[in-house]
């Protein structure tokens, strides 16, 4: 495989593995508050923030540099990363309705099931494998695109539910979220590392967005007829297989020498699998479907909007303050700060909460790392 299409291979593995359930779902909650206004938000600085880590990190070199500082941070975030994604398929098995496919009560088990073994069988495919596996899901979700069509596009309100003086409040954590979050990404820095060229960045770029417009393609999913529903919950099915097997390789690669091929990457995936019962629970409990799929889908972002932004500004950054167990009781107050603040404005309203989140966010990052300088990462 020459150059080029070992560069366009690793922009569309990017643009797969980074399709995640937030890319596939979160836009839709967005346009519901805030119309397009909501979704340009959302895919604004989420394709630009990603495209530019791949420019950022200069090198592979840098890259390798970054995940061996950083290597116990990178991993939890696969870990939440697998999670989140095997929660929201969870959820969408308990609260959309599969009959038409397999019945509810059994989807809500055999889908995150299968789920989690497909990924894991993905997850040992050789490098070229995974270049392949990405050309291939991304032909198939513009294929989707194709099937599905513009119609419901064209049915996006220019205003949503939410008065629109309210998107500046969640403004400022959607942008850091997105611009900060690929820092920690593994699957990003194995892109960096492997790709001939930083512009498969650029290609990532351009895919993504095209990923997301489809996206926008069946934001009125829940009135659907039952063909066009499957053609989407296959493209959730294989993005989901997609993601998570990516990350559980990263795991798998990232383990100490001499700890075996997955090691304490297993601790991590049963971790990761947790969330899974908890639906199945809540669900028989009679919790709603704006409970199982929206309130506690919004709070996962807040590790990404709040959790992640606070560790790059703080240790990664130019100006990064030093590791110490001074430093960390100072950020677990500030994680316990900002994340009551998110609950306040993401999963209640008004948004205005989310400012002062953001605020702790950045601010605190900058005074500690002036306050307790560390090393900085060249």
């Amino acid at each position: 495989m020459g150059p080029l299409l070992k560069t366009i291979g690793w922009g569309l593995y990017c643009t797969c593995s980074w399709t995640w359930c937030i890319g596939m779902w979160l836009p839709l909650l967005l346009i519901e508050r805030w119309g397009w206004s909501g979704f340009w938000l959302f895919a604004i600085p989420n394709v630009l923030g990603c495209a530019a880590m791949g420019y950022i990190v200069r090198s592979a070199t840098v890259s390798a540099a970054l995940v061996q500082q950083h290597r116990g941070a990178m991993r939890w975030f696969s870990c939440v990363t697998i999670a989140f994604q095997l929660y929201w398929i969870t959820a969408i098995a308990c609260t959309l309705g599969f009959d038409a496919f397999i019945p509810s009560s059994a989807a809500m088990v055999l889908v995150p099931t299968v789920v989690l073994g497909l990924a894991l069988l993905v997850a040992c495919l050789p490098l070229v494998g995974w270049l392949i596996a990405a050309t291939a899901l991304f032909a198939w979700t513009m294929t989707s695109f194709g099937l599905v069509g513009t119609q419901f596009m064209a049915q996006i309100p220019d205003r949503g539910s939410v008065p629109p003086i309210e998107l500046w409040g969640a403004a400022p954590i959607i942008v850091i979220g997105f611009l900060l979050s690929p820092y920690l990404d593994l699957t990003f820095h194995r892109a960096r590392r492997e790709t001939p060229s930083r512009h498969a960045f650029a290609v990532f770029g351009i895919t993504f967005m095209a990923v997301l417009l489809f996206v926008t393609s069946y934001w009125t999913v829940g009135s659907w007829t039952d063909g066009l529903f499957g053609i989407v919950l296959l493209f959730w099915l294989l993005q989901v297989i997609f993601t998570i097997g990516a990350h559980l390789r990263e795991l798998a690669a990232t383990n100490a020498p001499g700890s075996g091929r997955w090691g304490p990457a297993h601790v991590l995936v049963v971790l990761a699998a947790i969330p899974v019962p908890l639906v199945w629970i809540a669900h028989r409990l009679g919790a709603s479907q704006s409970s199982l799929l929206d309130d506690t889908y919004l709070r996962f972002l807040g590790f990404y909007g709040l959790a992640v932004p606070i560790w790059v500004l703080t240790f990664m950054w130019p100006g990064q303050a030093e590791r110490s167990r001074r430093i960390g009781i100072v950020l677990i107050g500030v994680l316990v700060a900002t994340f009551v603040l998110a609950e306040l404005g993401m999963v209640g309203s008004p948004t205005w909460w989310l400012l002062p989140a953001a605020g702790l966010a950045i601010a605190i990052p900058i005074v500690l790392g002036r306050s307790y300088p560390g090393e900085i990462t060249r």
